[in-house]
Formats: C-alpha cells, sequence, structure tokens
C-alpha cells in the first residue's frame, strides 16, 4: 500500500435537527475552531488542487509525480466529505457567516485567476506547514474520541487528520523542486496563514455570538481558551518559518500505522 493511501469515505452525516455546536469534546474553543475549518477547507482545497494539477508538468521527479497526484486525491476527498457536513452547519443558522464564506471564496478565486504558480503553490506549502503540527497535536491529544464528541464529526477530523499526516511532505518538496527560495516561502507561510486564521477568527466570533442566546454560555469562548490558541498558533508559525524547517524531520506517533490500518479497512475503496 503507498504510504499516501487514497480512500474513499462513507461518514454517517448528522441530521440539522441531531446538530449540536459543541460537537468536539464538549468545548466552544475547539468546537467553533474546527467548524471554521471544515468551511476553510471546502475552499481552500478545491484551490490547491487546481494549483498543483496545474504545475504537475513541471515535475521532473517520478516519485514526487505520483506523490502530488495522490495529495490531489486525498485533498479532493476530503473537501467533498466537508461539503456535507458543512451544510448541516449552516441550516444552524449563523447571521453573516455565508457573506463571510463567500469572500474566502471570491479569495481563492482571485488568486486563481491573477496570481503566479509561485504564490499558488507558496500558499498551499504555507498551510500544510502549519496543518501538519496541528495534525499532529489533535491526533496526540484525544479530543476526537473524547465521550462529549459527537462521534460522526470525530470521525470525520480523525480521517481527515490522519491523511494531512500521512502527505505531509509533498507540498514542501513540491516548493523546494519547483523553487526552492526561502525567504518567500516565509513571506507565503506568513500570508496563508493569516489569511486562514482570519477566517477562522471571524466564523469563531460569527458562531458563538448566535450560538449563546439559544444553547446558552457554553457557547462563549473564554479568555483563557483564547489565549491557549492564540500562543499554540503563535508557536506553529514560528516552527514553520525557521531555517531548518522540514516536514521530513517529524517523527509519528506509533498510533498512526494502526490509525491508517483502521480507516483504510472502513474505507469504501482505496488506491
Amino acid at each position: 500500500m503507498h504510504p499516501i493511501t487514497v480512500r474513499t469515505m462513507k461518514f454517517e452525516v448528522p441530521s440539522a435537527d441531531e446538530f449540536h455546536p459543541l460537537y468536539i469534546a464538549g468545548n466552544a474553543a475547539l468546537s467553533y475552531s474546527h467548524t471554521a475549518l471544515g468551511l476553510y477547507v471546502a475552499y481552500l482545497e478545491p484551490f490547491m488542487v487546481k494549483t498543483l494539477r496545474k504545475v504537475l508538468g513541471q515535475i521532473r521527479d517520478d516519485k514526487l509525480r505520483e506523490e502530488v497526484d495522490r495529495f490531489c486525491r486525498q485533498e479532493a476527498q476530503h473537501y467533498q466529505q466537508h461539503i456535507d457536513f458543512n451544510k448541516v452547519v449552516l441550516a444552524h443558522g449563523y447571521p453573516g457567516l455565508e457573506q463571510r464564506i463567500d469572500t474566502l471564496r471570491r479569495d481563492f478565486d482571485r488568486f486563481l485567476a491573477d496570481a503566479t504558480d509561485r504564490f499558488c503553490v507558496g500558499y498551499a506549502e504555507g498551510f500544510e506547514s502549519y496543518t501538519t503540527q496541528s495534525a499532529l497535536q489533535l491526533l496526540e491529544y484525544g479530543h476526537y474520541d473524547h465521550r462529549r464528541t459527537t462521534r460522526s464529526f470525530g470521525d470525520l477530523f480523525k480521517w481527515h487528520m490522519l491523511e494531512e499526516i500521512e502527505h505531509r511532505n509533498v507540498a514542501f518538496d513540491l516548493y523546494q523542486h519547483l523553487y526552492g527560495d526561502y525567504f518567500f516561502r516565509v513571506r507565503m507561510c506568513w500570508m496563508a496563514q493569516s489569511h486562514m486564521l482570519r477566517f477562522f477568527r471571524d466564523c469563531m466570533q460569527i458562531m458563538s455570538r448566535a450560538d449563546v442566546p439559544r444553547h446558552g454560555d457554553r457557547c462563549r469562548i473564554t479568555a483563557k481558551w483564547k489565549l491557549l490558541l492564540a500562543n499554540n498558533q503563535l508557536g506553529m508559525r514560528v516552527r514553520s518559518m525557521l531555517p531548518g524547517y522540514s516536514p521530513h524531520k517529524y517523527r509519528l506517533p506509533a498510533n498512526i500505522a494502526e490509525l491508517s490500518a483502521h480507516f483504510t479497512k472502513i474505507a469504501v475503496s482505496v488506491r
């Protein structure tokens, strides 16, 4: 089996009536940040697939070309799954959220239409260098198996984070293969991560503000959690921009192989 395994999954999508916004460990900050991620990747990942497919012919290494192809196929599965879950979230009714999503969509459309290939590949790498770290943390913390995590959402994000780890090297290797400019890479890490985190912040504020009156103070993101998130985000951003950064240096936890085998076993199809 190729280490970047393309799985077609079938997850049970909750109905709008079953949905509660605090679906990750019953925690507002964790749940809203995951919802923001799910909304974001529904537009980011099609952008990344189009970007990487566009430069596929420029890749001179056969192994890397196959890895980029598999990366694109994994990402396509991700955004298709998230679109179904996002419909449930949006049906809950969040004033201003669809307008913020539309701004994000226009941003990615503009990048594809007007930006250089180097910019777009750099954006993808800036995102991946951040989310690889985030995926490793989230799987280690065990939030997806928490007793107050909604199982369908937990399984969706556990699978997604696993595959982020499986293809962690691809965007970095592609950027180095085609461009290799360290300072431009740092610029794109800063730009991509700032763009993403602004969207996360806006979505979290919109959702919490709407949910506190209808679900209570549990939906309020506390100052403690805001500080925890900000500190963690800063650490991951700095690490992604260091001169010696490489995703090849990560040591994977022993349970990653077991988790990979689990999702391969329950997949509808595998390639």
